[in-house]
């Protein structure tokens, strides 16, 4: 079967197989970002820091790990044939169910915790890279 340019399924004029290769590999910085996500998760007596110092540098770490997680989620499913809003909503629901994950994960790591709070700065981060991200797509949109 021949491959399509510019079909309804392919608006960007590209092959099928590489429109397949290009969505397939927009995932990676998601894919990346998890898994340093969880090695550091699974690190016991991690400590950046002492005091509130390792505290407070710990809890800004995850917001902007958790908005870097959410951006690159967002941006892959921008790769696919869904609306701004549609990826910007599931894009973040997949950062945030993987914030419950970690910390979750976090709860079976000796000397670790989770909580239902870091889950909450971590959906701040979420937060913040989709407000970033609908705001750089609507400016698109009125260029």
């Amino acid at each position: 079967m021949p491959e399509t340019r510019g079909t309804r399924a392919d608006p960007h004029g590209l092959p099928t197989g590489t429109l397949r290769r290009v969505r397939i590999l927009a995932w990676i910085p998601a894919v990346l970002i998890a898994g340093a996500i969880w090695l550091l998760s699974d690190t016991p007596d991690l400590a950046i820091a002492h005091g509130w110092l390792d505290t407070v540098t710990r809890k800004f770490t995850h917001i902007g790990v958790f908005a870097l997680l959410a951006a690159a989620c967002i941006l892959a499913l921008r790769r696919w044939p869904v609306g701004a809003a549609a990826s910007l909503l599931a894009g973040s629901a997949l950062a945030t169910a993987y914030a419950v994950v970690d910390e979750l994960h976090q709860a079976t790591v000796p000397t670790r915790h989770g909580t239902p709070v870091d889950v909450a700065i971590d959906a701040a981060g979420v937060g913040i890279a989709a407000i970033v991200l609908a705001m750089a797509f609507r400016r698109r949109e009125t260029a």
